[in-house]
């Protein structure tokens, strides 16, 4: 199974600079690596100077690359959706339920349920890899998909028991009608679909929480908004139930003071200095003369 990295952070703090150095550097030590932007304004290309898509480049022994096409994941998402529904109310045809699919574009959090399938499509083509790390969209959104499978297990269970609740009542009056003692139970397409759900946010929530194969990076910047944007990030996937294990503070030597207060901001995470020796982080040369900020025989 791949350990699986996590970088995010407020935007233009150094995520894809940060995400890039250890695919790079995690390849160059031999282990398979697949680095992967979930961000829909991508960098990865402009960070190696070359042509990314959608899927997988390999640049050098051991490293693949793609940027996924989060445009295509939203179709995706709203196509698997649509089938769904015609398949489990087939035999509500004659109510022309197909006018009301156009509305389904316009549902709340498309992007967020876009983002967690393209990351979960990820995970299981590429599982064989040692790593699989993401360079991940704005906060927002991030904070956003990392809370999904919680929340959708929580409003599966609700619609599960009240979809019980109908059939119990079902079975009731074919009871009276038939008079029989005993009912017949069918077996109900939406209460399998939904507990099939269930079923799987619950997989996707234990694998994104897993403390050992799973870590998240937060990157940040030696600024204020940086660090309060942070403090933000770092609440929240507390009361997610995420471990942040690792800060990094980008562009920050070793004794520099600003690591006085993030540390004090942070007690109980282990702060990591990032200092690049160049302006921009761009190509396979310049990635080379960085180090990563981290002992490699830490992530295992």
């Amino acid at each position: 199974m791949a350990r699986i990295l996590f970088f995010i952070g407020k935007g233009g703090v150094g995520k894809s600079t940060n995400a890039s150095l250890f695919a790079f550097h995690l390849a160059r030590e031999g282990y398979s690596v697949l680095l992967d932007s979930l961000d829909p304004a991508h960098n990865l290309h402009d960070v190696f100077e070359t042509k990314i898509g959608p899927k997988p480049k390999k640049l050098m022994a051991n490293l693949w690359i793609q940027e996924t096409d989060m445009d295509e994941w939203v179709k995706l998402y709203l196509k698997q959706t649509e089938s769904d529904f015609k398949q489990i109310y087939k035999y509500q045809e004659a109510f022309n339920l197909h006018k009301y699919f156009r509305t389904l574009k316009y549902s709340p959090g498309l992007e967020e349920y876009a983002v967690l399938l393209a990351m979960e499509d990820t995970v299981m083509r590429h599982g064989d890899k040692d790593f699989i790390i993401f360079d991940t969209p704005p906060t927002a959104l991030t904070l956003k998909f990392l809370a999904l499978p919680d929340v959708s297990i929580i409003w599966l269970r609700e619609l599960s028991s009240f979809r019980q609740m109908i059939l119990d009542k079902k079975e009731i009056v074919t009871k009276i009608h038939t008079g029989r003692k005993e009912g017949m139970r069918e077996t109900d397409r939406v209460l399998h679909r939904v507990n099939g759900l269930i079923d799987k946010y619950s997989k996707l929530s234990l694998m994104l929480k897993d403390p050992v194969n799973t870590r998240i990076f937060t990157v940040l910047n030696p600024s204020i908004l940086s660090l309060e944007e942070s403090r933000d990030i770092h609440t929240e996937l507390i009361r997610l139930g995420y471990k942040v294990p690792y800060f990094i503070l980008n562009k920050c030597g070793d004794d520099d003071p600003y690591i006085g207060k993030v540390k004090k901001a942070f007690p109980d995470v282990k702060i990591l200095t990032q200092h690049s020796c160049a302006d921009e982080v761009t190509g396979i040369d310049v990635l080379e003369e960085q180090t990563l900020p981290i002992d490699i025989k830490d992530l295992f």
